[in-house]
């Protein structure tokens, strides 16, 4: 009689800490960054300074060294998540898979065009060596990312091209030039899911983008733990160009993660060149907003 009501304590006592336990459970979340992670700036604040934690989740960042690689491994599910990885998002859904951006706080081209000679213009360039394959006016050469592009540029192997924000204070005191230009709208910064994983783990993925959004809002007005964090993710270098890599990130970024009809339009235009199918593509079929306008709708209703 006792055994049988010690039992029935115990199973009162874990039917009331039931939530508890369940809370301190974290899911697993992997997500792949590329090997220079600026444009995945969020999710190492979401993973150092505790947000993934707090909303009961377990990161895991893996850095790879491509989007076709970085694709595979979301689609074999190898990983959960792909943050930073825009032209994937489109080339996947053209082949028929179905993956979707849960938002994205980068949206803007991150590229600056770096030249060896003083160019006030594009068309300046004309004649000189770049990037991909050859055009009469340009010799465009295939180089890799922007650490590739840099070195070549050292080496003079090269007379321009176009490299990562975070490279501009160094470039200028290696005695480069910057050519002028704007801001270009660019879904840069997506995070991407497959269709077949939010569905079946939506309260995941909610958790996750309250996470992110949690950790967005952190980099934009907290200065010294976001640099603190960023000082772990890109190479050591002087205060001058980690500032500058913040300025430019606190800045550029959409803090509710949705973004501009022009940024989606322009990464799509962009695949237009590598595959024409692009142009037909449905928008609607790139993106799943709705945890994202219900978490933004829930903030405003406080």
């Amino acid at each position: 009689m006792r055994s049988v009501s010690r039992l029935l304590f115990l199973l009162a006592l874990l039917w009331q800490l039931g939530p508890n336990f369940q809370a301190c459970a974290q899911d697993r979340v992997r997500i792949g960054v590329p090997l220079f992670p600026t444009v995945s700036y969020p999710v190492f604040i979401a993973q150092e300074r505790g947000f993934f934690e707090k909303n009961g989740l377990k990161g895991e960042i893996i850095r790879i060294n491509s989007e076709p690689t970085t694709y595979q491994a979301l689609i074999s599910g190898d990983i959960d998540a792909t943050s930073g990885a825009p032209t994937g998002l489109v080339q996947s859904n053209i082949q028929g898979v179905p993956v979707v951006s849960l938002g994205s706080w980068d949206n803007f081209v991150s590229y600056t065009m770096i030249a060896r000679e003083k160019i006030d213009d594009l068309s300046q360039l004309r004649g000189k060596k770049i990037g991909l394959n050859t055009s009469k006016d340009v010799t465009l050469l295939q180089l890799g990312g922007s650490q590739e592009r840099l070195a070549a540029l050292i080496r003079g192997g090269i007379d321009a091209a176009p490299v990562d924000f975070a490279f501009e204070p160094k470039m200028k005191q290696m005695g480069f030039h910057l050519v002028p230009g704007r801001k270009t709208p660019f879904m840069n910064g997506p995070i991407t899911v497959t269709v077949a994983s939010l569905k079946a783990n939506r309260n995941k993925w909610v958790r996750f983008v309250k996470a992110y959004l949690e950790a967005t809002q952190y980099m934009t007005t907290n200065k010294e733990g976001a640099l603190d964090v960023l000082k772990r993710i890109i190479p050591p270098d002087d205060r001058e160009t980690l500032d500058h890599a913040y300025e430019e990130m606190r800045t550029r970024a959409t803090v509710d993660l949705l973004p501009p009809d022009a940024a989606v339009e322009n990464l799509v235009k962009m695949m237009t060149y590598v595959d024409k199918r692009a142009a037909t593509l449905d928008r609607s079929k790139l993106a799943d907003y709705s945890i994202l306008k219900e978490l933004l709708q829930s903030r405003t209703k406080r």
